[in-house]
């Protein structure tokens, strides 16, 4: 994260407060016009204008590659209210906790990635749907205990929501062709290249934990006496005691009173 800082040093002034407020206003003022532009079969033709298209870009519609950040997710009007309000919400805790500038940064990165990955797929329209659940993902990954109330009914943690759109995206990527894979994978690219070290280094964590636990356990396992004549140890029998003789060899209660009781009887 060191350049990260030095990066915002650098370009810190160029930074969006508040970004998501603007993009949740572009998007409601474009639900709203892209109203009045909806076609019998379901289609609209506003928003087919701004979906990127790597091939119409390179053709000179230009406004695609700013425009396809601002298209409304495709849904009812009481999904759309919901889906604005997690936006705004998410956006708004990750830029308290990263700032203006990585939260921008971070969007940006996103938005460039999937444009990139998606002169694959040239002729084919690109809406913002894999750049969005980035987002979704970064505030699960930071605030995975954070509860949410589905429809303002239902909690629901967002680890388990996060793990519903890697899951997703997972079957995404396996049923579709290699070009539509790397666009998918470019797509989410800004997600490890924030996240990657730290994930690298928690399960490197985890697994030393483990190891340390799994030690612990086998040296708790291992007996710390063991008789001499009987083979007895303080792990198999916790009831004996154990004395040790001048030749430092070991020997339980039991053996030591039978040795001495044969001795006695030799005598």
């Amino acid at each position: 994260m060191e350049f990260l800082k030095k990066l915002e040093r650098k370009l810190g002034f160029l930074a969006v407060p508040n970004i998501a407020t603007y993009l949740v206003v572009g998007q409601v003022a474009i639900w709203l016009l892209s109203l009045g532009y909806e076609r019998p079969n379901g289609s609209n033709a506003l928003l087919e204008q701004m979906a990127f298209n790597a091939k119409l870009v390179f053709e000179g519609q230009i406004w695609r590659v700013f425009a396809f950040p601002l298209i409304p997710p495709l849904s009812s009007p009481i999904f759309l209210i919901f889906a604005w309000y997690i936006f705004y919400m998410i956006a708004g805790a990750r830029e308290g906790q990263w700032g203006a500038f990585r939260l921008n940064l971070y969007m940006v990165l996103g938005a460039v990635l999937g444009m990139i990955g998606a002169l694959l797929l040239p002729g084919v329209s690109i809406t913002n749907i894999f750049w969005g659940q980035t987002i979704f993902l970064a505030f699960a990954y930071l605030f995975p205990d954070f509860e949410l109330r589905l429809f303002f009914i239902l909690p629901v943690k967002v680890r388990w929501l996060g793990w519903l759109v890697w899951i997703n995206l997972l079957l995404t990527f396996f049923g579709n062709p290699w070009q539509a894979k790397i666009f998918i994978v470019a797509s989410v690219a800004n997600f490890f290249l924030f996240f990657g070290n730290d994930i690298y280094l928690n399960l490197k964590s985890k697994k030393r934990l483990a190891e340390v636990k799994v030690e612990k356990v086998k040296r708790e396992s291992q007996a710390f006496h063991t008789c001499s004549s009987c083979g007895a140890t303080d792990k198999s029998h916790p009831d004996r005691h154990f004395r040790y003789r001048a030749d430092e060899s070991c020997v339980c209660d039991d053996c030591l009173e039978s040795s001495k009781a044969s001795a006695g009887e030799e005598e």
